[in-house]
């Protein structure tokens, strides 16, 4: 995640495409004058969205019931508006039909992106539960919608002779997702397929609450077992009443210790402890859901689901995603074995001079330890420079600066916790689009880092609303000041890029044109390709401060994190092509005779050089398995644009407006509306290509 988890709960049927996402985004995956820039970002004046996130009054059973009413506002509006749309006599055209077909799809989305969210963040677990039931109820309308023969034939009637490109690109892409639905089958046919999408869902939901819902703990013993870790860590992880210390699989707590303890064993616990949540419940549901993929994907007439869900993204087919892993795989692998090298004779010399391999729970406290003793950086040592509300106030001013927008804080709302922050989204001092930042933890919620696509931009009826949903140190509960790891404020400018891409793109008159409503193996090159920004020392400067002296942080040291960032990214690349394996596989095999742990072992022996650990079930706690399937390739295969998108800000400086702006009108701006192979060369002048990413794996 970073992208992280984008991941969809359920298999939303591809016709109402925004919708879609909006039920699907909550994964692993963003403004003056455009000097001479191709295309602006359109301004509007948009109304205010009718339904905002609520907080809980005290009367807690009024609270839901409230809720659930304002959750189905939206549907109760896109299913009374059905019957005139099928009515309509004479010509259909963009007034009489399209129009209202388009704000039927923005009634849609309130309901399917206020449940999305909820379910992801809001504190109150009945609230949480109404969401689910209100985006259940949301996707199957849109799984209605998407096999009604009624509404194909009336699109399939639109003479689209007199339209502009973006309204006949429209009208295509629907067509050609009404197709891929199934609505050209019998009416026993139908039924089935949307017994199947509505199963999923409820299935992705299940799989997601599993996940989300099992988080294990390990006991320490005393405070010296903790040696290692950070001053603030151990001091936020005091002895309860029986002197043992806690220690769980959240993110908070997972990712400090199996970096800096250093005991081996404890970090063998609690990595198994993580490796294996969900285990049995989610195996069985991880094999329903592929069941019913393989299923749909046969009724559909396509050999397996890889070739299906990859048919309509830039990557086309299943064979071609294998290809690409494979390709991958071999420009990677003498890097890794380098890599690996070195982590092998550091634990020689330190922890068993007979040791032959390396252990996955080892891997990342030994590249911590490679990096701080052969590469003169410890990660720990940045921290102090990275306090929470520096890098927030320095993500905005960025952002701000390169795309010619400003944020306002936004007031009078009402939000679903203390913790969350809004800005409305200036340029030309016209509101164009509203974030909100949702970036600390709290239980019950989504425990990864995503970008939610709350409302899509539709112009003249609503501005794009986007919400980061992260778990970064808080201010206001951390004793001390609220440091971050320098890996954190990566994800934290990989999530924005995401949001810029939302907002920015939202400035279209058609809502599955809006936003990030691109090809899905193209979404996470943008937010990708912003991370170089966190790498940047004179970027970094601008608010990588030490909290107590006031320090910029030294250029010197950036310059040996960058060093330090390059070892294990062979390593790092293969663990990313095991993933995607384990993803495209899982959806080529039969799934009547898949054995999970057995492909997993395999993949894992085959493509990275960590054995397997006895005892872990990683495919019951892949998330993605559920909302990416079988395309979590789209990450590696984004990464490989993202590195050419970035030659040209390499040449040309990371803050030159020119490169900017260009990049704002050409890339993110113009949202679904061109295939993102075109938009592309719109930018580059040419076809992306792999060479800038092969020379990013061998310097």
């Amino acid at each position: 995640m970073n992208a992280q988890d984008k991941a969809a709960r359920g298999l939303t049927p591809p016709l109402i495409r925004h919708v879609a996402l909006t039920l699907g985004i909550g994964c692993a995956g963003l403004a003056s004058a455009c000097s001479g820039s191709s295309q602006t970002v359109q301004e509007t004046t948009p109304t205010e969205t009718k339904v905002e996130p609520v907080v809980v009054p005290p009367d807690e059973k009024t609270a839901v019931e409230i809720f659930e009413a304002e959750c189905r506002e939206g549907l109760v509006a896109a299913k009374a508006a059905l019957p005139g749309l099928l009515s309509i006599g004479g010509v259909r055209d963009e007034q009489n039909f399209l129009v209202p077909y388009n704000q039927m799809l923005v009634d849609i989305e309130r309901s399917a992106g206020t449940a999305g969210l909820m379910d992801a963040v809001h504190p109150d677990e009945e609230i949480r539960n109404a969401a689910k039931a209100c985006e259940q109820e949301a996707a199957s309308f849109v799984t209605e919608l998407s096999l009604h023969r009624g509404l194909y034939d009336a699109f399939a009637a639109i003479d689209t002779k007199g339209f502009d490109a973006e309204t006949k690109r429209m009208v295509e892409q629907t067509l050609r997702d009404y197709r891929r639905a199934g609505v050209d089958k019998d009416d026993a046919t139908r039924a089935r397929l949307k017994e199947i999408d509505e199963t999923m869902v409820k299935l992705g939901q299940d799989f997601g609450k599993n996940i989300v819902d099992d988080v294990r703990t390990i006991e320490v013993a005393s405070a010296d077992l903790l040696k290692g870790l950070p001053e603030d860590f151990i001091r936020h992880h005091a002895p309860n009443e029986e002197g043992k210390i806690l220690i769980t699989t959240e993110y908070p707590d997972l990712i400090p210790f199996l970096k800096y303890a250093e005991n081996d064993e404890l970090r063998k616990k609690l990595y198994i402890a993580n490796k294996s949540r969900a285990g049995e419940s989610n195996e069985k549901t991880l094999g329903q859901m592929l069941t019913l993929r393989a299923e749909k994907a046969k009724i559909l007439g396509y050999a397996n689901w890889a070739d299906y869900i990859t048919e309509d993204k830039m990557m086309k087919s299943g064979d071609r995603a294998a290809a690409f892993i494979d390709r991958v795989v071999r420009t990677a692998r003498g890097r890794a074995k380098l890599d690996y090298k070195e982590l092998l004779a550091w634990k020689k010399k330190n922890m068993d001079r007979r040791a032959k391999s390396v252990e996955d729970w080892q891997k990342m406290y030994i590249e911590n330890k490679v990096k701080s003793e052969s590469y003169s950086f410890d990660t720990q040592e940045v921290r102090p420079y990275f306090r929470y509300e520096e890098v927030e106030k320095g993500l905005l001013d960025i952002t701000s600066k390169m795309y010619g927008i400003e944020y306002k804080v936004a007031t009078d709302l009402k939000l679903w916790h203390e913790d969350v922050s809004a800005y409305e989204v200036m340029q030309g001092g016209k509101k164009i689009g509203r974030i909100y930042l949702d970036m600390h933890p709290r239980e019950g919620k989504y425990g990864h880092a995503a970008q939610f696509p709350y409302r899509g931009g539709v112009l003249g009826v609503q501005a794009p609303e986007g919400v980061l949903v992260c778990n970064f140190p808080n201010p206001r509960t951390t004793d001390g000041p609220a440091l971050m790891e320098h890996a954190q404020v990566t994800t934290m400018f990989h999530e924005f890029g995401h949001l810029m891409h939302h907002v920015l793109g939202g400035q279209h008159k058609w809502l599955s044109q809006s936003g990030v409503a691109t090809e899905w193996d193209f979404v996470e090159a943008p937010s990708q390709m912003f991370e170089e920004w966190a790498w940047d020392h004179e970027i970094l400067s601008g608010f990588a401060k030490h909290h107590e002296t006031g320090q910029v942080i030294p250029k010197e040291m950036v310059e040996r994190m960058r060093r330090a960032d390059k070892f294990g990214v062979g390593i790092r690349t293969l663990q990313q092509m095991f993933y995607a394996s384990v993803s495209l596989e899982f959806h080529r095999a039969n799934p009547e005779t898949l054995d999970m742990t057995k492909l997993v072992k395999k993949l894992q022996t085959k493509l990275t050089p960590f054995a397997f650990v006895e005892g872990t079930k990683f495919h019951s706690n892949f998330g993605h398995l559920n909302g990416y399937s079988a395309i979590y390739y789209t990450y590696m295969w984004s990464l490989v644009i993202a590195k050419d998108l970035f030659t040209p800000f390499e040449k040309n400086g990371l803050m030159a407006r020119e490169t900017t702006y260009k990049y704002r009108d050409t890339i993110l701006a113009p949202g679904g509306t061109k295939d993102a192979a075109d938009l592309v060369v719109d930018f580059l002048g040419r076809e992306f290509n792999f060479k800038a990413f092969e020379n990013y794996l061998r310097k």
